[in-house]
């Protein structure tokens, strides 16, 4: 196999277009198209950024002697493993969110007793670490661009779950605002994230 069709089997295993590789390299996509039809090679110093960036060494992606990469495949992404892990952030996000709210408003009318503080605190807990998770998430987009306008966007997201939580806290809608953050969390997953942050959450 040669140095080209490997570029070009580990480009497609991970999911990547021409242009996004070529963005992440630094190089037009033309020089991309040449390095896969082995009509140019890339540098010494490219060759090492391809080998971090398909997380294979720079032995296998030179040595003309290793099999169809086999390595490679045992590492192809799982894409529904992915979406479940992005869904089961964004829901337990809300529900800790949501779960907050709710014993700080609980906290409010008995003068913050440390009874009720208490789970609130682990709530507060819960939810920091889901904020976290949801954050961590991002690194499976490879293209910077759209990690970046999905940050962007994931960061909008979680501006209109807390209003909908002082909603909760301070007027105490209460199961009003369960409904609208159940909604939000919705049109979240079915509509934003397939339509603008290139992640297919559904089938």
């Amino acid at each position: 196999m040669t140095l080209g069709e490997k570029i070009k089997e580990q480009r497609t295993a991970h999911g990547l277009s021409q242009e996004t590789l070529a963005e992440t390299m630094g190089v037009s996509r033309q020089a991309v198209t040449k390095w896969e039809a082995n009509q140019s090679a890339p540098s010494s110093e490219k060759l090492i950024a391809l080998a971090k960036l398909f997380h294979i060494s720079l032995d296998e992606l030179i040595d003309n002697e290793v099999a169809p990469s086999k390595p490679s495949e045992a590492k192809k992404p799982n894409p529904i493993l992915r979406a479940n892990l992005i869904r089961m952030a964004i829901t337990l996000h809300a529900a800790f969110g949501y779960t907050a709210a709710q014993h700080l408003w609980m906290a409010r009318r008995v003068f913050y007793r440390s009874d009720v503080m208490a789970p609130t605190i682990f709530s507060g807990i819960c939810l920091a670490l889901c904020s976290i998770w949801m954050a961590s998430n991002h690194r499976f987009e490879p293209d910077l661009k759209q990690r970046r306008k999905n940050t962007r966007i994931e960061l909008l997201y979680c501006l209109v779950q807390l209003g909908f939580a002082y909603l909760v806290i301070y007027p105490g809608i209460g199961l009003i605002g369960a409904l609208l953050m159940m909604v939000t969390v919705f049109v979240y997953i079915v509509v934003i994230n397939p339509r603008y942050m290139n992640r297919k959450l559904t089938k």
